[in-house]
């Protein structure tokens, strides 16, 4: 895979490469040496990790691009006008060369890191650097696998996925790409490691036992494994509450979303005054008085509007939705940490897969179900069979703005229908009402990729 972009993260490690002014991204003794050297001692590891929290950071990653692309390919937000940045993804309407190339690139940026640390000198490494470092590889790898890949519950995973990049590949090197089965074998194996070794305590913008558990139950509910998907949800669910983690109160809610998150968001991206993407971040995105780009659909306000007494509905202003506006110590809403995962998604998981494994557990759904519904309205409450429509209508209104409808409807071979008259003109018959059948709903991959490595070429998605 010899291209400008990973090719320059085996090469040298450019952790300080960006502008943040956090301590600990300021100073690294291993910014411009090769990567069999570069990382020496626990000191050089611990920078290099901080290298791929930096690289998360970035907007063209988690710091909004990768949160936002899971909203506007849905029918729940929609791009304010066609000159937008999201409106080529809410509009479907890119193709093998114009494609961006963001979430290939970051994603194989962590990877690379990620080998670097796990190739480094033992006594170099803790088990919860190695633990993050696997976290952090297995979340890039499901990343690029399901954005360029079909839903492994619509083939078993035959399609084509990501590229498993082998830890002791070379800069040069160029393989082709894996199935989507292949890639879910690799992120779970690199995932059932790090649960192992990974320390259980509150760590701020660094991911640990309980957040790398809620993504390997997220992995297990995309691959359709629901007995493992519960079972794991539920130990990250008691993994979290054993460190101090719970749900927001209702109380709470508002206020959770301008401060500091970190009751019930097991890890986020942290963002300050001075290190942040500014309006290109996705709170930037979001808001009104930043680049206004994004906004709620009708869809989803109609959605809402049928109980506005449930605390959620208070994060809606008109079209827009203030779920980021800051981070407790700065109301600047470009300085709004991100959640990546919460405990209240380890609730959703466990219901879900709760009525879906092997042995249906209806009391389960309704107690991790309720949770959610009762802190968004106290007067509400879940009873009698639960059925899978609710608790995918739940997650539209407990996670919106976090990147998950669209992946949801995907994973269960919805159709997605674009009904409201929010949606814009230019939108396409094909764009406002699709399934995962429609060739558009995985991404080409970019055309530098391609161009870079020949063994690849014929492996384009199909349609493209």
């Amino acid at each position: 895979m010899r291209n400008k972009y990973i090719t320059a993260f085996v090469i040298c490690l450019t952790i300080a490469a960006s502008s943040c002014s956090d301590s600990w991204l300021d100073v690294s003794p291993t910014t411009s040496v090769e990567t069999e050297k570069a990382i020496e001692n626990t000191t050089d590891a611990d920078y290099a990790l901080n290298g791929i929290y930096n690289t998360m950071q970035s907007y063209e990653y988690y710091g909004a691009r990768m949160m936002y692309y899971g909203d506007v390919t849905s029918e729940d937000a929609q791009a304010y006008s066609n000159t937008k940045r999201c409106a080529d993804f809410y509009m479907l309407q890119y193709n093998k060369d114009n494609a961006p190339s963001s979430f290939w690139k970051y994603p194989y940026k962590v990877i690379r890191l990620a080998n670097n640390i796990l190739a480094a000198k033992p006594a170099a490494l803790t088990d919860d650097i190695i633990g993050q470092a696997l976290a952090l590889r297995a979340l890039a790898l499901f990343d690029v696998t399901k954005v360029y890949g079909s839903p492994y519950t619509k083939d078993a995973g035959k399609s084509w996925g990501g590229v498993i990049l082998p830890q002791s590949s070379k800069y040069d090197v160029k393989p082709r790409r894996s199935t989507v089965a292949e890639c879910y074998t690799q992120i779970l194996a690199d995932l059932t490691k790090a649960v192992q070794i990974l320390e259980n305590k509150a760590n701020p913008g660094k991911l640990n036992q309980a957040a790398a558990k809620v993504l390997l139950a997220r992995v297990y509910l995309y691959k359709g494994d629901f007995d493992n998907a519960l079972k794991t949800a539920e130990d990250a669910i008691s993994s979290a509450e054993k460190i101090g983690y719970r749900l927001w109160k209702n109380e709470e809610y508002l206020a959770g979303w301008k401060d500091k998150m970190d009751i019930e968001v097991l890890f986020k991206i942290v963002n300050t005054a001075t290190d942040n993407a500014g309006n290109e971040s996705l709170g930037g995105l979001y808001h009104d008085k930043g680049y206004k780009d994004i906004i709620l659909s009708d869809d989803y306000l109609t959605l809402m509007k049928a109980d506005t007494k449930d605390i959620r509905y208070a994060l809606i202003e008109g079209k827009y939705f203030r779920k980021y506006l800051g981070n407790g110590t700065d109301e600047d809403f470009r300085s709004s940490d991100i959640p990546v995962f919460r405990l209240s998604e380890a609730y959703l998981i466990a219901s879900e897969a709760a009525i879906r494994q092997t042995t249906p557990d209806n009391d389960k759904a309704i107690k991790y179900l309720d949770a959610i519904v009762k802190r968004g309205n106290p007067t509400k409450s879940v009873s009698g069979t639960i059925t899978l429509a609710q608790i995918l209508t739940e997650r539209r209104k407990e996670l919106m703005g976090e990147g998950h409808r669209f992946f949801d409807a995907m994973r269960n071979g919805l159709l997605i229908e674009r009904k409201g008259k929010s949606h814009l003109s230019a939108l396409t018959p094909a764009a406002r009402s699709y399934d995962w059948n429609y060739f558009k709903t995985v991404l080409p991959v970019p055309k530098s990729e391609m161009d870079a490595n020949e063994n690849m070429r014929d492996q384009q998605n199909s349609g493209y």
